[in-house]
Formats: C-alpha cells, structure tokens, sequence
C-alpha cells in the first residue's frame, strides 16, 4: 500500500461530506451545514481509511464507509443536544438552540438518511449487516444514557456497557467496516474491531475526564456538563466509592438543583484522585490496543494508527 497522507484524506472526505448534507430543502440544508461547519476531529473516517489499509483491494467502498460512518455520528449528535437540551456544541449554539426541538430531530433523522443512501451502493452483505446491526446498539446506548439520568445508583459495569454503545461502537465500525471494505481477512477484521473498541472505550473516558478538567473555550461548552445534564461518568463513580456522603449527594442530584450543588461536586471531582485513576483505565484500554496492533502486518496505516492512539490519550480538547 502507498503512504496515506492523513490531511489530503480528511480534505477528500470533508468535501464529499459538504456534498452529502446539502440539501434542495433551505432548513435542512442550513441546519446540517451549522453542524459542518463547527468543524469535528473526524476521527471515525480516518480510522476507516488507515484501517482499509490492512486488506488487498482499497476501492471507493472505504470512503463511503468512512462518510456514512461520520455522517450516522453527526446525526446522533444532534440527538444527543436534543435530550440534553444542550445550548452549545464545539463554542457554537446547537441546533436545537438556534433552531427549535423538531428541526433539530428532523435534521437528526436526516443526516442518518443520507448516511444509509450514500453507502446502499456498496456490494457487501456483511457490511450492511454489521452496520444495521451497529445502529440499533447505539439507539439502545442513547436509551440507556436517557434512563440513566441522575441516577445515582448506577454502577461502573452500567457506565462501560453505555458508553461502549454510545461511543466506542461508532470507532469500533470505523476499523472493522474499515478493513472488510478491503477484503482483509476474518482474523485481521477481528484484530481491527477490537483495536477500535479499545481506542473507542478510552475516548470516551477521556471526554468524561476533561469534561471536569478542561475549560470551557476549549470544551466549547460549560465545565461540567456532562454532571448538569445528569450523566454519572467514571470519575464520579470513581469518587463515589470512596466516599458515602459524596454518594449521597450525588444520589440526590437532580434537574433542578441549585448551580452552586453541581458546582462544589465539580470542583471536588477535578481536584480528586479519581481523575488520575480514570486516566489510568483510559490507559489500560489504549495499551490492549498498542497490544493487538503490533499483531498486525508493518505498514504505513500501523504507524499512523499508532501515533493516533498515543494523541488520542494525550488529547486536551
């Protein structure tokens, strides 16, 4: 395989996704292009294309994976600012902000249309199968976030089966729909899915993290958020364990309690040692991957998928 440039991909995949989320409709068109336009890691693409890397037949099937897959996350986005009722996404008002409630679900609803109508081209069975499949799992995880709210009783098994349905599925797809685009073989398919599943758990740990220890330039949404919005994630269950009357506060938060409530739990969460130990687990999920990639054949793609996975756990934004 030749050398992959990483910028001429995401440029390549940035205009096919400008094509696919324009739209005849002015409300649709304009709302899709506000998500767009507030810009996106498009991690789940490129691990597509690095994946497809490992196969014998890199062919247009790889892109469409890769801009179907990008736009199914942007879809669920939206859904997400919905139910949480979110004002801001990436320092730009939300969809359902900006707009109103059915728009945004509209525009949702959409964007997971044009992902399923780009990629209905491709002659592969299987990959139609694991992505319909895929889709379902992330509903549940979304249902499973919903049901979830404020509930302080929740354990940490509860929050890794949600986030592995609400997040890691979509990178996990990347590299597994990655690699069967490019008729890799059974064995380096599987290696590949759980490659994804291991970058895709730490992720998302490290998005809960830096929810508490970031700022909110660089969330592009209020410190603390995720807690407001009533998500428990791993550093509060983490400190929970720790400390009954923590866990009885946490246990008694709910949608209408006082800012200054979630304010003094913040602060005690980004200034615990739950922090570094939910860094630690973060770890452990990227090392399994390191583990399972150097298992794979030395190319090009391995090295950069390497060097993704050490900036992913490094990130700060």
């Amino acid at each position: 395989m030749s050398k992959i440039n990483m910028n001429s991909e995401i440029k390549k995949i940035e205009k096919q996704l400008k094509k696919e989320v324009s739209s005849a409709d002015h409300t649709l068109n304009d709302t899709s292009h506000h998500l767009l336009d507030s810009g996106g890691k498009r991690v789940r693409p490129l691990f597509v294309i690095l994946s497809s890397q490992f196969g014998t037949k890199v062919n247009d099937e790889s892109y469409r994976v890769a801009v179907a897959l990008e736009l199914i996350h942007m879809a669920t986005l939206v859904h997400d600012d919905v139910i949480d009722k979110s004002d801001k996404r990436r320092g730009r008002p939300t969809i359902v902000k900006k707009w109103d409630q059915p728009t945004a679900i509209l525009t949702g609803n959409f964007l997971l249309a044009r992902a399923l109508e780009y990629i209905s081209s491709i002659d592969n069975q299987a990959i139609h199968t694991t992505l319909s499949k895929a889709i379902v799992e992330v509903c549940r995880g979304e249902l499973f976030q919903f049901e979830d709210q404020f509930n302080g009783k929740q354990t940490i098994t509860n929050y890794l089966r949600r986030i592995n349905r609400k997040t890691a599925l979509l990178i996990q797809l990347a590299t597994e729909l990655g690699a069967m685009s490019s008729h890799s073989t059974d064995e380096t398919v599987y290696r590949l899915k759980m490659i994804g599943h291991y970058i895709g758990m730490s992720f998302q740990i490290v998005d809960d993290i830096l929810d508490f220890t970031s700022t909110e330039k660089a969330l592009g949404k209020p410190v603390g958020s995720d807690l407001m919005n009533g998500h428990i994630t791993l550093p509060v269950l983490l400190e929970m364990r720790k400390d009954a009357n923590f866990k009885a506060r946490i246990e008694a938060l709910h949608a209408e309690s006082e800012p200054k409530e979630f304010d003094a739990i913040i602060k005690r969460v980004r200034q615990s040692a739950s922090i570094d130990e939910s860094k630690a687990i973060s770890q452990r999920y990227l090392d399994k991957a390191i583990q399972l990639l150097n298992e794979l054949e030395d190319n090009h793609a391995k090295v950069l998928i390497e060097k993704l996975i050490h900036r992913m756990g490094k990130r700060t934004a």
